[in-house]
């Protein structure tokens, strides 16, 4: 990175070594957090000692050199969770001389550094401390301004430091109610200790959405490429600053649920701080500040430095009468600031004010009373000096309590506003006074020069209780409108995606999900779309359904945004892996289109539906109905649009799909080429769509035994930023081609991106992760692992028959790569049990001719072949053969594999025929094969499945 530095305090040496290789195996096992690896040490009947969660974050912080027996536990159980399945006793050597080495070495823990759990280290003698660099603030931050008048908190800004750099790793949480200053705290605290770290950046956390878009920021700053979409750039961010040695803080500002911000949080590393008014905080962050409001002192103190006269005895009435709530103070201070507005006549008006509260029924000293009481003085000032200013306050207490860019409310100056606002949208200067008027009474906080201005959610609350209905809703349709104005468009598009995340927040506060007009649901769609862009698919499908349900009763089943939304919905269920739901949504919403007189066959949104209804076809292992769906399409799309039209062009790569999965792979590669040919003609060659097409096409090559054309196709048409499942098959393509043609050091390398892409970005229960794990074992199983290949063929099965059923052809295919799996590590027995039971439903299921069936079958044979079942192994390879040359013809490797199995089992009478067979593969393949070369040694060949992209 050439903007910021890299100091930091574990220097090069056998200690760094350590710490890295610990870091690596964390990373291989999941990065499962500190408390879930103690807990399993601590369960584990198989473990010499317990290791605290403190001394395992120390040790992946390299806060020092733990005792032996502590990394050993901590080796052992992250080997067992490591997905690929190193072997433990190679790895507790590989450990042990790293830690040997980092024992014989001068410390490089600094004097005076914290010690966490010293019992769990090593006593050593400190190197001598290097004089301390001149050190500014970061190089890279994004702070807000520093609180202005910040008093008091000393203690509590003592107890943070100290838990930050202590044996805990992050986040530490700053916990309390709405109003007491937690965000200030960690303001003050990073800007006080600023030149501390090398990189300050504050992320707002309300929503995960906000919190991914912030940490995708930061890589920019960072200089990390960023990855096709914005969650996947978000874990590189937190995975460069994990293994980085720089000094880095993260503020999660007014976050919520914890499990909703597990993903989007550090583990090692560096230091980082939660502000939350939810108190399960408390007890998920490893450690916790409870913040309360001011104490008495702490309040006149407040008072005096933001320079507000009066008498002392004035001065103790007013904290008492905002209860020491910090928010209410700062709100009286700015105010002072802008009317100088002496004490004695505050307390005159909040008096008057608070009688009126009592009496509608308020408690006195609540922060709500407290708040209110400042509001409505406040806010009654305002209106009689700007109705503009009070409109603004008004719309912005229905948008969400976060930071709102001024640009934002510009963007939106299209919309029907009523004036004056709406005249002063348009003018950037007058929309600037309106600003700093908010801010000049302490109605709201405005940062950045003017380029933001918030209203705390206390302040908007009073404001929303405080209008009539009819205005109330005025005002709520007005941020609607503004909204709606400000919607970038399509979110299809990644340079949208900074405007969706600014006004998604806002569209949510202001429940533009029963807007009365469509624009503003519109632009909750375009949120509904980007939210599942940038991988947040939960947030898509809550939002999504949402939509449906709240539409399909207001706007009827057939109103096209409930269409939409119910499309949506699917595509969200579909990428969290919930097939089921998703398809039934499909099925049902097409049946009714197409029975729609307002719709019809050819209707777009009705082809858009029949396309996704194909998918599903084939994901249930429907094929031929696949085929019969896309090819219906096609001749529609062909009569409206003609041949080359991108809508047609899209769904003939459908059709080849479900052709090559139905077994018609040649029939699919004249399709595939077809397609190809014309989008390169009318595209280019570098268009996202020539480019899926191409990897269609390789697909096809691959199924037809043209291993080498298809690696070839697929790496002259890598993908740049595009779809991120793209990328994902794009690694598997190369992978199972790489490995056909016995390249099985490369191989290993895409198909090990491939998995570890798919389990980070989909998680484990997609279709493309299973398919991912698939290749991986067949890969790792070719390149010599065959416990690991084992292993993951057992986990992808187990997966696919939970979540497919027994007989789903993915989950047969499965099957069948276990059995490969199983005849590797010499479990025969096993591999025949399987074999027949997976045999037999294939044929079922996808018939006897089907190569799935037939690859099923060549496995088959080399059961009763080992079992000594000569004859009738001889029977089913003759028949499998036979299947083989009419389904994947005489140039197929596989067929060739199949005869030479079979020669085999013929024994002399089969000589002349393993040698032709082995002739025909040498040609193929080549002379140095590894399969070519154990075929030349009498060795039977293996055909596993990999079946295509769905």
């Amino acid at each position: 990175m050439a903007s910021a530095p890299r100091p930091g305090p574990l220097p090069d040496g056998p200690l760094r070594d350590l710490v890295l290789a610990l870091r690596g195996l964390h990373r291989a096992a999941g990065k499962p957090g500190a408390r879930q690896i103690s807990a399993a040490i601590r369960d584990s009947d198989d473990m010499r000692d317990t290791v605290s969660h403190e001394t395992v974050s120390a040790m992946l912080r390299g806060g020092g050199l733990p005792k032996w027996v502590k990394v050993e536990c901590v080796v052992r159980q992250l080997v067992a969770w490591a997905v690929t399945g190193p072997d433990t006793d190679e790895e507790i050597r590989r450990f042990h001389r790293l830690w040997l080495a980092a024992d014989d070495a001068p410390s490089p823990v600094p004097a005076g550094a914290p010690s966490p759990a010293r019992r769990d280290f090593v006593a050593r003698s400190p190197a001598p401390p290097e004089r301390e660099p001149p050190r500014g603030g970061p190089a890279i931050s994004n702070l807000p301004a520093r609180p202005r008048h910040f008093t008091g908190r000393t203690g509590m800004l003592e107890e943070i430091r100290a838990t930050v750099t202590g044996p805990q790793g992050p986040p530490l949480s700053l916990v309390g109610l709405g109003g007491v200053g937690k965000t200030q705290l960690a303001l003050e605290y990073a800007h006080r200790w600023t030149a501390e770290y090398d990189v300050a950046w504050w992320v707002p956390a309300e929503q995960p959405s906000q919190a991914i878009a912030a940490l995708a920021a930061l890589g920019e700053q960072l200089e990390i490429r960023p990855a096709a979409d914005m969650r996947q750039t978000m874990r590189d961010v937190l995975s460069f600053l994990e293994d980085s040695a720089l000094r880095w803080l993260l503020i999660y500002d007014n976050a919520d649920q914890p499990d909703d911000l597990a993903a989007v949080l550090p583990a090692i590393g560096g230091h980082a701080l939660v502000t939350s008014r939810n108190t399960a905080w408390a007890q998920a962050a490893p450690a916790s500040v409870r913040v309360g409001v001011f104490s008495r002192p702490e309040s006149l103190s407040f008072l005096r430095e933001a320079g507000l006269t009066g008498s002392a005895e004035d001065c103790e009435a007013l904290a008492d009468h905002l209860g020491d709530l910090p928010l209410g103070l700062d709100q009286v201070c700015a105010m002072h600031s802008a009317t100088g507005m002496p004490v004695a006549e505050y307390l005159r008006l909040f008096a008057e004010h608070f009688d009126e509260l009592l009496a509608a029924g308020l408690r006195a000293g609540s922060r709500t009373t407290t708040v209110t009481t400042f509001v409505n003085v406040a806010a009654g000032r305002l209106r009689t000096e700007s109705v503009a200013a009070a409109q603004l306050l008004e719309m912005l207490a229905f948008m969400a309590p976060m930071p709102v860019p001024v640009a934002l409310l510009h963007r939106g100056r299209d919309a029907p506003v009523a004036a004056p606002l709406g005249r002063a949208l348009h003018r950037t200067d007058e929309l600037a006074r309106i600003v700093a008027r908010l801010g000049r009474y302490g109605l709201a906080q405005v940062d950045g020069g003017g380029q933001e201005v918030q209203v705390h959610r206390l302040v908007q609350l009073v404001v929303r209780n405080g209008l009539p209905p009819d205005a109330a809703s005025a005002r709520r349709s007005d941020v609607h409108r503004l909204l709606a104005a400000a919607n970038p468009g399509d979110p299809d598009d990644s340079r949208t995606w900074p405007l969706h995340g600014e006004i998604g927040p806002h569209l949510l506060a202001a429940d533009a999900l029963h807007a009365d007009r469509d624009e503003p649901r519109t632009a909750l769609l375009h949120q509904i779309r980007y939210l599942e862009r940038i991988g947040d698919f939960q947030a898509s499908e809550r939002l999504a359904r949402a939509a449906e349900e709240a539409w399909r009763v207001d706007r009827g089943p057939e109103h096209r945004l409930t269409v939409l939304a119910t499309r949506h919905l699917a595509n969200a269920l579909r990428a969290l892996g919930r097939y089921a739901e998703s398809r039934h949504l499909v099925i049902t919403a097409l049946g009714r289109l197409r029975a729609s007189a307002q719709y019809g066959e050819e209707h777009p949104d009705t082809l858009t539906m029949a396309a996704v209804a194909g998918f599903h076809l084939r994901l249930g292992g429907a094929y031929a109905e696949a085929v019969d769906e896309d090819q219906r399409r096609v001749d529609l799309l062909t009569r409206l649009y003609g041949p080359r039209d991108p809508r047609t062009t899209d769904a003939a790569g459908n059709l080849g799909v479900s052709l090559r999965l139905d077994g018609r792979a040649g029939d699919a590669l004249r399709l595939d080429d077809e397609t190809v040919r014309i989008l390169r003609a009318d595209l280019g060659s570098a268009d996202p769509r020539t480019l899926v097409a191409a990897r269609n096409l390789a697909w096809s090559l691959l199924d037809v035994g043209r291993f080498g054309e298809a690696v070839r196709t697929q790496r002259a048409n890598l993908p740049g930023r595009v779809r991120f499942d793209e990328t994902a098959i794009v690694s598997r393509t190369l992978a199972v081609g790489l490995r056909r043609l016995g390249h099985h050091r490369e191989a290993l390398e895409e198909a090990t991106a491939g998995y570890r892409t798919c389990q980070e970005r989909f998680g484990p229960d997609h279709h493309l992760t299973l398919a991912a794990i698939m290749t991986y074992a067949n890969t790792l199983r070719a390149a010599g692992d065959p416990i690991g290949a084992r292993r993951l063929a057992g986990e992808a099965l187990d997966r696919y028959r939970r979540l497919f059923g027994r007989r789903n052809p993915l989950t047969l295919a499965a099957a069948t790569n276990l059995a490969v799996a199983l005849r590797a590590v010499g479990q025969w027995r096993e591999a025949a049990g399987n074999d027949e039971q997976t045999y037999e439903d294939a044929v079922r299921v996808l018939g006897p001719a089907h190569p799935h069936t037939l690859v099923a079958a060549v496995g088959l044979a080399t059961d009763l072949a080992h079992q000594h079942n000569a004859k009738e192994a001889v029977v089913l390879g003759r028949a499998t053969l036979a299947g083989l040359r009419h389904t994947r013809g005489e140039d197929h490797p596989e067929t060739w594999a199949c005869a030479l199995n079979l020669a085999l089992d013929l024994g002399p009478d089969g000589d002349a025929d393993r040698r032709a067979a082995t002739e025909r593969l040498t040609a193929m393949l080549g002379p140095d094969h590894p399969e070519v070369l154990a075929a030349t040694a009498g060795t039977r060949m293996e055909c596993d499945a990999e079946p295509p992209p769905t």
